[in-house]
């Protein structure tokens, strides 16, 4: 059934250039891309054998996009978005399955460049979009595949971010917006020029209520930067950002609470707040007409603190006397103590048994009982981790809090040259360089016993000052990278070009504790690789390209896989054996952000990629078809164990594969946009994968997935459509209208559970040019008022925390928003 939509998009390959191309009355367009992470080389469309979707400045503000997460789920083809934390400026991005989410611990698959400096994060490879102030970028081009130039990450492709500068935004603005939610944006920009020396700054505000309970936010931007135009041979550029947000995501909902009130939340907060420094240089020299020069230096600085308020696997044991005991995730133990030796532990720890005013009196009736049924008493064992209580030593087992802070640096160069030259009778373009980036990351987390607002489930204020010291950890990263890269194209003839690219990364991950009392965290991990990419496209006519391209990229494991993954137990264990204490004590979990476990290796992510496909013009439609193979080696897998827990393990072979068909028109009254996405990522192994709440899971948490289940998370069907019309010389308006097919989820690779339905959202804007100064506009997203989910998971059972629900199924749903409305101002001063 499904292979009916693919095999006409893949016939449409053949049909394309038989089209009437003679009719086209369009003038050809030519279309200048970066090709390097600073953007400084540069090709046409025509010459490059992968997909690339360009945004410009004008298209961003025209869509009234909340920021570039917002605009690339809504206007580019083969994304969409998980709302795993459920805060706007926190959504996890994919294209063709590859994520680029703000998540610590989702598998990154995307780099994401900044002016040509990497902005994934040391610590584990993460992108903020609350530190991307979209006002101030000048273009984006997302371009597909495994590109080797690109360096670290490009999995499923890089994303290239230009920021305005006083050469290409002149003039002054004010813009203000405010509408649902309690949501107001403010931006202040400026830029102007002399012909030599050029200034920009951008200044960003947000702020919202949030649609859901207990989920205020707030982010704050400055981008300022000071450009230097001595002649048309040179360049130097110098750009400061300063960003600092407070984002409140309570994730996703149990299925019967958003069955009931899609506003409540599970448990809260969970807060995230980052404090950005970022400095850039960059300079531009062309030596001659064949031979440029270019290099830019950076310098960045991201604090990030969270506090996640959640439910409490401890139980507190009071009692008779006043003694106290506090257990960890006693429940199994519970029903064994009670089935094989008569002993209710509920009615000892409500302190209703006078024999028993102390745990030393509850292990001595254990030891007894045991031995009198012909058992051993170690069998029976129940751990109290009083003596682990840190601070105030108040118990509580109603909450916990997880407070973590990591600092993270980054620093580095890269130096670049284009050279055209004559070889071998052909013309050549070649681009080279070197890449040298260090960053460090310090990582400090606590457990904080808490009580528990039983209205609202927050924590927000119930902290007890006793922490779990077993549960801290302090933790210092450093990771070194340095890469060589080079790209030759060439024409073998007038209608044909030949790239060929290759890129050698060598990397080196640091890990050590700092609190000395956790040996097995420290290790040392090298990765080296050379990646390679060849590609040809053909271009018989001025309006139309045929591509392909063969590439391959690679990402390491990041400080935090390398730190929780599935093989660190036999470590732990064994430190633990050598201590004398019982390995059976180790954890089987890690608790994201907030835990890190020992450091057993695992290997590189390799990533080979095909991709075949059509560009051109026809009938004045620009057209964009591809069909793409993306097949991960070694790929890395989160397995799931809670809502915010699991481990990390290396799964053989993954695959996301695809067609994707972009068309797109430009009228003098009207614009129109259409895409159409179908893609199957899978696993191409068969396994056991953990997911202790899934409820066809076996003794050890465990299912079995098979080659050929799907990805979680990923639909497998998006279409896009929008409209841009003017009604008249000042009246504009448009609709958009965004589709995305089922999806699994998380926690349920064997796919043996219900999908998440798929959904269709409605959205429309109006714009007024009161004058040549003052431009109104209105947005209405989710017109129709749509109830869906984008994301799901499966956690622990909800009814633990609500004993009232009636559906305790474990399903927790990224809830979609509801409709919301907006009006904003912009005035030209």
């Amino acid at each position: 059934m499904t292979r009916k939509p693919t095999n006409a998009l893949v016939g449409t390959l053949f049909l394309l250039p038989l089209a009437p191309l003679q009719a086209q009355e369009a003038l050809e367009q030519i279309v200048v891309v970066g090709i390097s992470p600073d953007g400084s080389a540069r090709q046409t469309l025509q010459e490059l054998p992968f997909a690339v979707h360009s945004i410009t400045a004008g298209e961003l503000a025209q869509s009234n996009a909340l920021d570039l997460s917002d605009y690339l789920n809504r206007r580019t083809a083969s994304v969409n978005i998980n709302s795993a934390q459920n805060n706007p400026l926190q959504a996890d991005v994919q294209y063709r399955g590859f994520t680029a989410s703000p998540l610590l611990g989702l598998p990154q698959g995307l780099s994401v460049f900044q002016n040509g400096v990497r902005i994934n994060d040391p610590l584990g490879d993460a992108v903020h979009w609350d530190l991307l102030p979209q006002s101030a970028i000048g273009r984006v081009d997302l371009m597909s595949g495994a590109n080797p130039i690109f360096g670290l990450n490009t999995l499923g492709g890089a994303l290239a971010i230009r920021m305005k500068d006083g050469f290409s935004e002149t003039g002054n603005h004010l813009e203000a917006s405010s509408g649902s939610w309690g949501r107001r944006t403010a931006t202040l920009e400026s830029g102007n020029n002399d012909g030599q020396w050029g200034y920009y700054v951008n200044l960003h505000h947000f702020e919202e209520d949030g649609w859901r309970e207990q989920s205020a936010s707030s982010a704050s931007n400055l981008y300022a930067s000071l450009s230097w135009r001595p002649d048309i041979r040179s360049a130097l550029d110098a750009s400061y950002q300063q960003g600092r947000s407070d984002l409140t995501g309570n994730g996703p909902l149990p299925q019967a609470l958003a069955a009931s009130d899609r506003r409540t939340v599970f448990t809260a907060p969970d807060i995230t707040r980052n404090d950005l420094q970022m400095l850039t240089l960059e300079g531009r020299y062309e030596a001659s007409p064949a031979l440029t020069f270019s290099s830019n230096l950076h310098w960045r600085r991201n604090t990030t603190h969270s506090f996640n308020g959640d439910a409490s696997d401890f139980e507190l044991c009071r009692f008779a006397g006043g003694g106290q005991a506090l257990f960890d995730d006693s429940d199994e133990i519970e029903d064994t103590l009670a089935g094989q030796l008569g002993i209710d532990l509920d009615t000892i720890c409500e302190g209703e048994d006078d024999s028993i005013d102390s745990f030393a009196a509850l292990e001595a009736l254990i030891a007894q009982r045991a031995l009198a049924a012909g058992l051993a008493p170690q069998a029976f064992e129940i751990d109290d981790i009083t003596s682990a209580i840190s601070g105030s030593g108040v118990l509580s087992a109603e909450a916990i809090n997880n407070i973590s802070r990591r600092r993270q640096n980054s620093r580095g160069i890269n130096a670049q040259f284009q050279l055209l030259t004559e070889a071998v009778g052909l013309s050549h373009q070649l681009t080279g360089g070197i890449h040298a980036q260090a960053g460090d990351a310090r990582f400090h987390s606590l457990l904080e016993l808490s009580g528990l607002d039983p209205v609202h489930r927050s924590t927000a204020g119930l902290g007890t000052g006793s922490y779990v010291s077993d549960a801290a950890t302090d933790i210092r990263t450093d990771t070194d990278i340095v890469s060589l890269y080079l790209t030759d194209s060439f024409k073998p003839s007038p209608t044909l070009t030949v790239t060929l690219s290759a890129r050698f990364n060598r990397s080196r991950v640091v890990l050590q504790d700092r609190s000395a009392e956790r040996p097995e965290l420290n290790g040392r991990h090298r990765f080296s690789r050379t990646n390679s990419a060849a590609g040809i496209t053909w271009n018989p006519m001025p309006d139309f390209t045929a591509y392909a391209s063969y590439s391959e990229a690679n990402r390491n494991p990041t400080p935090i896989e390398l730190a929780c993954n599935e093989g660190v137990f036999e470590l732990a264990q064994s430190y633990a054996l050598a201590e004398g204490e019982d390995p059976d004590d180790i954890d089987f979990e890690c608790r994201l952000p907030n835990a890190f476990l020992a450091d057993p290796p695992l290997e590189d992510v390799v990533t080979r990629s095909l991709e075949f496909g059509l560009r051109g013009m026809m009938r004045g439609t620009r057209y964009q078809l591809s069909a793409y193979r993306a097949s991960n080696h070694n790929d890395i897998l989160f397995q799931t164990t809670g809502r915010a827990t699991g481990l990390f393990a290396n799964v053989d072979e993954t695959r996301r594969q695809g067609v994707e068909l972009s068309l797109q028109q430009d009228r003098e009254r009207w614009q129109w946009f259409a895409s159409t996405s179908l893609l199957k990522a899978s696993f191409e192994d068969r396994f056991l994968a953990l997911s202790p709440n899934h409820p066809y899971a076996n003794e050890n948490g465990e299912i079995e997935v098979n080659a050929g289940d799907r990805m979680p998370g990923v639909p497998g069907l998006i279409m896009k459509l929008a409209a841009d019309y003017h009604l008249t010389t000042t009246l504009d308006a448009g609709l958009e209208w965004i589709y995305n097919g089922p999806q699994y989820l998380r926690g349920d690779e064997a796919n043996a559970l219900p999908r998440l339905k798929a959904y269709a959202l409605l959205n429309a804007r109006v714009s007024w040019n009161l004058s040549a100064r003052l431009l109104l506009s209105a947005s209405i997203s989710n017109l129709l008022d749509k109830d869906y989910e984008n994301f799901g998971l499966l956690g622990e059972d909800p009814g633990e925390l609500i004993p009232a629900l009636q559906n305790t199924r474990p399903y927790f749903l990224g809830i979609g928003a509801p409709r919301a409305a907006w009006l904003s101002a912009r005035l030209t001063l």
